[in-house]
């Protein structure tokens, strides 16, 4: 095997990954190293997340004369919300008492910077990739049906609307 080729890895799991908040206004880069070093709280409990990506918005023009011809024109970005659901959350826990701040009548949370982690299998490696979500705000907290005939979970689920994301890739 030739020393240039690396070795190939198995792709990552979609099961290892951390929620941390932080507030809004810090830089990418001045709170990557803060976190890493000081260690920031996390929710980690989550289930699932979904919404983490982007879509490109474009207009169709057809182009004069020609039928066979299409220019697809980029318009923006467009970004769905997050959910992130979980068992439901002591208390205390950092984005439940967000949530409830904005559920509680103030009329608007304070934006807040979201980091999730997608962790790699061995805890020892650093994560596989990092979502920084800024200016996060939290727009639906629920939780889910409360039935006396079933023995489940209560679960939680978070809706939050952002205005930037940067996708940092480290070692995949």
């Amino acid at each position: 095997m030739s020393p240039s080729i690396s070795k190939r890895k198995d792709p990552p799991v979609a099961y290892n990954f951390k929620v941390s908040l932080a507030p809004g206004g810090l830089s990418s880069a001045v709170f990557l190293g803060a976190s890493m070093a000081l260690g920031l709280p996390s929710d980690a409990a989550f289930s699932s997340i979904t919404g983490l990506g982007v879509e490109m918005e474009y207009e169709t023009v057809r182009g004069g004369g020609f039928n066979n011809t299409v220019y697809h024109l980029p318009k923006g970005v467009k970004r769905s919300a997050l959910t992130l659901k979980r068992g439901m959350a002591p208390f205390s826990s950092p984005l439940m008492q967000w949530c409830l701040k904005t559920g509680s009548g103030y009329m608007f949370s304070m934006p807040m910077t979201l980091i999730v982690q997608l962790l790699d299998k061995n805890p020892k490696n650093p994560p596989v990739m990092i979502w920084m979500i800024y200016n996060a705000i939290p727009v639906k907290w629920q939780i889910d049906e409360l039935d006396a005939k079933k023995s489940d979970i209560v679960f939680e689920s978070i809706d939050v609307v952002f205005s930037k994301m940067d996708v940092i890739g480290t070692s995949f």
